[in-house]
């Protein structure tokens, strides 16, 4: 009797093992996939601004006189020609005056030696109806520096020209427009030639410029 209850345990207990492990196990939960995170937005870098250096005008040249004119050629001449230059030679002269004709073969000599820093400007006096010929006599002397006709000129007679009692006439001016050195009245005598002689007159207000 005992063995035959001993025989009915030992199958109820294999029997029951048999069922715990029959028993699926529960499907494990799959882990929530993640989600990739956004890649970040790129901030592109601020374009540095572009400061531009303020513009700074610059003071208008002052000059001693201010005048405004034409060449025969029609070019307009101000005051602002002494200004390119460290000296301009002024020469006043006419067709009709005999002096002024035999001088401008050597100021067209002359125009062609001027040092860089210096300019050369010549003013006819002519009337209107005499300006045509003191145009030609400039093309057969081969002067090729502008003449201003003093007709089509303002602010010169009152400056400069109402001062000019003969001709010819010269006088030098700095940059600004004042007066260098004293008028050359007539033709100038010195050195080989009337060109020499301007060269030596151009030297010496060049060193007067130049406090030598």
């Amino acid at each position: 009797m005992k063995k035959t209850i001993a025989i009915l345990l030992l199958l109820l207990l294999l029997a029951g093992c048999q069922k715990v492990n029959t028993d699926a196990a529960p499907a494990p939960t799959p882990a929530p996939t993640a989600e990739p995170e956004p890649a970040p937005t790129e901030v592109p870098p601020a374009e540095a601004a572009e400061t531009e250096a303020p513009q700074v005008e610059a003071a208008p040249a002052q000059y001693a006189f201010t005048f405004s004119g034409k060449t025969l050629e029609g070019q307009k001449v101000t005051q602002e020609f002494f200004g390119q230059y460290d000296l301009t030679m002024v020469n006043v002269w006419a067709s009709w005056c005999g002096p002024c004709k035999s001088e401008l073969p050597e100021l067209g000599e002359l125009y062609g030696k001027l040092p860089e820093n210096v300019g050369f400007l010549s003013i006819t006096v002519d009337d209107p109806q005499d300006v045509k010929e003191a145009k030609a006599l400039l093309e057969e002397n081969g002067c090729t520096f502008p003449c201003l006709d003093s007709q089509t000129s303002t602010g010169l007679f009152k400056n400069f020209l109402g001062k000019v009692n003969a001709i010819p006439t010269t006088v030098f001016f700095d940059r600004s427009g004042n007066e260098v050195g004293g008028w050359i009245l007539g033709v100038p005598q010195g050195g080989d030639s009337v060109s020499d002689a301007y060269l030596q007159q151009i030297q010496n207000r060049l060193d007067q410029l130049n406090g030598k």
